[in-house]
């Protein structure tokens, strides 16, 4: 990442943020009346928006893996046929969170 947000390229930036900020650039262009830019864009929205939204993201992303590995402890208990407890999660982590990661990103 750049120091100086102007100088921060969009290649910088992951799917799900350049789509956020496609979304902030047609706002800001719809109150000024033109259209503002993608660098004013990109600048204004790291600025004012990215740390809140980046947080609400990862937030989302921790409830949605927490899901997954309690559906995983489940599954595995049912098969052992007992509470495999926590070592379900380690397990779920090593086979399917480095897949599920690059299926939730759409990659």
């Amino acid at each position: 990442m750049c120091d100086r947000i102007d100088q921060y390229s969009e290649d910088e930036l992951t799917r799900e943020e350049r789509k956020a900020i496609e979304t902030h650039k047609y706002f800001l262009s719809k109150e000024a009346g033109r259209d503002v830019g993608m660098a004013y864009a990109i600048a204004h929205w790291l600025v004012h928006h990215a740390s809140k939204w980046r947080h609400e993201r990862l937030r989302k992303e921790l409830t949605e893996q927490w899901r997954e590995i309690e559906k995983h402890k489940w599954i595995e208990s049912e098969k052992a046929g007992m509470d495999v407890g926590d070592s379900a999660a380690m397990d779920w982590i090593k086979k399917h969170a480095a897949d599920w990661r690059r299926w939730r990103r759409g990659e």
